[in-house]
């Protein structure tokens, strides 16, 4: 308990001490209790949490004039407009009268030049390299490029010619229901000779908002969800939002060479963005179909160019790199000389009244996963993971080591003592189980290291925690190829950039490679075998879910899509012939192949322009796949992130050792603080208690709802009619008879009885 104790102050006081001496002068005579109160009420006004919404609905008044547009096509839910000569588009919904465009009807009124008014009329806008190498912007209107219009039953079609650029294309616009779908096909496009597209923005100021002039938001996928409300031009709101769909394309882009004003960002997990024009009146939730796998998510926040707020996607046909020209790591910055081969595709659906929000889209996004297949509903336990370290990595002078920390034939022990305690459901994971220990072996794997256990062992402690109904998952990862490691040629196998050199990685002195997605699908049709001999019936595949990059390896050459579909054929390979394969922190296409979601975001990356964060993939989730927190022996305040763990629906996560953690202090996961087993027992039987008496009451259910009456409560309702109040304030809260104590939480049906 000393030690925990140890760690988790060491953790709280830090940040403390340093917002302490930023915020006050050695002077201050502010007493302690005012700092903490003052301290309270800016948490939960925070970007950590979400905002109460103006319980007043804004009345909305447009000046909207179609003179200048065409009628193209008229659905059900929707009329669309097009401006033939710069193909600006706008979309009225016929049950509520409201017009959302992609320009403005009066470009006079904004302060805007004449640069930027081209721009925003304009329904594309491309960024392309001149015969110099210099890097130039054009839209529709730079030099009134005229395009054709066709119209057709459900939209238009257009043929484009950009004179400044000599790029033509084609864009297709089609209206379905309350969808607006928009496509264009690389096969149409042709370059000019000397000019090489850069980049190509679409509709980039659909759904845009002058500063604050009405109440809403954007939604971004950062993190778990985070909302960017309208709000006035401000020196803080200058930088934009801009993060790479699925993460950097390390075969390309180079991380050091970023642009100065963009900041990094969690990786992107899905393709989607939003905005909302008044909370539970007018939205839209933006689906990017095609092209995600060099595409971008932008948002830019009055002030960050303009005084708009708008969000959009980009995608990018060629990256700038950095080559070495010299062995010692001299070079220059170029652009790609092929073109990334993608079609663009993009699916606008529009929401009014009650599903105008986030919640609204998240629910919207969940129906078109599950009707695209790519979302499947996997078994909801309310349980706990427990995420056993076997062994680890030494460096030695001569050779290497194994610090054992956890023998297989040791987890059933810890599991009876659980169960003793009344916890019921839980699922193991053993990590470092192979040969070498857990950063020694990769992409080798058997046999299983000698000081942690045989093939005896192994087969034993599996049949006894299935005879418990406990379900043990062994660690694996088939994209990181360790430095000195089997398995693999450091020649053959390794990924290459475009630049030549082989992606890499050094973290806690130790170096790893990616490997070629094809030598990843090979191993993992070649540990079949051995994952049989050991009774190996679940694997936990860490890296390989989240990573995607092109190969640019001479002899196994793969593009980005190639790569993502390289590793769902190993997802689904596993599924098929190992048994569960549970994936940390997966993109969404590999949703479809999980059947437990580790390491979920809990938070959003809270930059000073986010005014929220929401759970949007958590309620794009919930029911269909179990998903786990981050280890709460990594967390230094257990009590909020055990109250977020239940409001998101989220469960506990514990890394654990038989041995005590300092003996990791010289080794690649030296930054295991806490772990020892005897430690962690108490808390895991309490949080899974916690647990079971709220999240096991909406098993399998879906979240529906979600609004917070008051700063630091949410209220949560699901579609088994259960609706769960959780308070993160000091006060007790009340609301019709039901009182919810401060820290604390209450589960009610819909006739209110707790």
């Amino acid at each position: 308990m000393y030690k925990k104790w140890m760690f988790a102050v060491v953790i709280m006081i830090l940040p403390v001490l340093i917002i302490a001496n930023h915020s006050f002068g050695a002077n201050s005579d502010q007493s302690i209790d005012t700092m903490d109160l003052s301290d309270h009420m800016m948490r939960y006004s925070s970007a950590q949490y979400t905002q109460p919404e103006i319980d007043v609905k804004q009345e909305i008044e447009q000046d909207s004039t179609f003179e200048g547009f065409t009628k193209a096509a008229e659905s059900n839910d929707l009329v669309l407009y097009v401006n033939e000569k710069s193909l600006a588009i706008k979309l009225q919904n016929k049950k509520t009268g409201y017009v959302w465009g992609s320009g403005l009807d009066h470009p006079e009124n904004y302060r805007l030049n004449k640069t930027w008014e081209q721009i925003v009329q304009s329904a594309i806008t491309v960024d392309y390299t001149d015969r110099q190498g210099k890097l130039r912007t054009e839209s529709i209107l730079t030099n009134d490029s005229s395009p054709t219009v066709k119209l057709s039953d459900n939209g238009f079609s257009a043929d484009i010619f950009l004179f400044q650029s000599k790029l033509k294309f084609q864009m297709d616009v089609q209206l379905k229901g309350n969808e607006l779908e928009i496509s264009i096909p690389q096969e149409k496009m042709k370059e000019d000779k000397r000019n090489k597209l850069v980049s190509m923005q679409v509709f980039p100021f659909l759904g845009a908002m002058n500063e604050n002039d009405i109440q809403g938001y954007m939604f971004i996928p950062d993190g778990s969800g985070a909302l960017i409300r309208y709000e006035k031009s401000s020196k803080s709101s200058g930088t934009p939002f801009i993060g790479s769909i699925f993460g950097v394309d390390e075969g390309i882009k180079n991380k050091t060479k970023a642009s100065k004003d963009v900041i990094p960002v969690q990786q992107i997990k899905m393709p989607v963005f939003g905005a909302v024009h008044g909370v539970k009146q007018n939205g839209f939730i933006a689906i990017v179909e095609d092209g995600y796998s060099y595409g971008d998510i932008v948002a830019y926040p009055a002030g960050a160019s303009t005084d708009f707020n708008r969000v959009s996607s980009k995608f990018n046909y060629r990256y700038e790199y950095y080559q070495p020209t010299s062995k010692n790591m001299n070079g220059i910055n170029v652009y790609q000389k092929e073109m990334n081969k993608m079609d663009i595709k993009l699916k606008f659906i529009f929401l009014s009244d009650e599903e105008a929000d986030y919640v609204g889209m998240a629910k919207t996004y969940r129906n078109y996963l599950t009707d695209q297949k790519l979302l499947t509903k996997q078994e909801d336990k309310a349980n706990v993971r427990l995420e056993f370290l076997g062994g680890e990595m030494k460096k030695g002078l001569l050779w290497n080591s194994v610090i054992p920390m956890t023998p297989i034939d040791r987890i059933p022990y810890f599991t009876n003592e659980l169960k003793k305690n009344g916890v019921e459901d839980m699922f193991v994971i053993y990590k470092g189980w192979s040969k070498g220990g857990l950063t020694g072996s990769l992409p080798g794997k058997f046999p299983m290291e000698r000081k942690l256990g045989s093939k005896k062992d192994s087969k034993s402690t599996i049949d006894k925690l299935n005879n418990d109904h406990i379900p043990m998952y062994f660690y694996t990862d088939y994209t990181k190829a360790y430095e000195g490691a089997s398995g693999f040629s450091g020649s053959k196998d390794v990924a290459k950039k475009l630049s030549a050199e082989t992606i890499s990685h050094k973290e806690n002195d130790l170096t790893s490679y990616y490997l070629s997605p094809k030598k990843a699908l090979s191993i993992a049709k070649k540990d079949l075998k051995n994952y049989e001999v050991y009774g190996m019936e679940n694997v936990a595949v860490d890296s390989s879910g989240f990573t995607l990059f092109s190969d640019f390896s001479k002899s196994s050459k793969l593009t980005r899509m190639e790569t993502m579909e390289t590793y769902k054929d190993i997802f689904s390979f596993l599924n098929k012939n190992v048994g569960g394969t549970a994936l940390y922190e997966p993109n969404v296409y590999a949703w479809a192949n999980t059947d437990k979601y580790l390491d979920i975001p809990m938070s959003s990356s809270n930059y000073v322009f986010e005014t929220d964060t929401v759970p949007f993939m958590q309620i794009v989730l919930k029911g269909s796949i179990p998903y786990y927190a981050p280890f709460t022996n990594f967390n230094s305040n257990q009590e909020d992130q055990l109250l977020r763990m239940i409001e998101y629906g989220a469960y506990p996560s514990f890394l654990l050792t038989e041995e005590p953690s300092h003996l990791l202090a010289k080794t690649p996961s030296k930054n295991v603080y806490t772990s020892e087993f005897k430690v962690w027992k108490d808390d895991i039987i309490k949080q899974y208690k916690q647990i079971q008496e709220t999240l096991g009451q909406v098993e399998s259910a879906t979240i529906e709802g979600r609004k917070v009456p008051e700063s630091g409560v949410v209220e949560v309702t699901y579609s088994n009619g259960k609706t769960l109040i959780v308070n993160y304030t000091n006060s007790t809260f009340m609301k019709d008879g039901v009182e919810v104590k401060a820290k604390g939480f209450s589960m009610i049906d819909k006739g209110g009885e707790q």
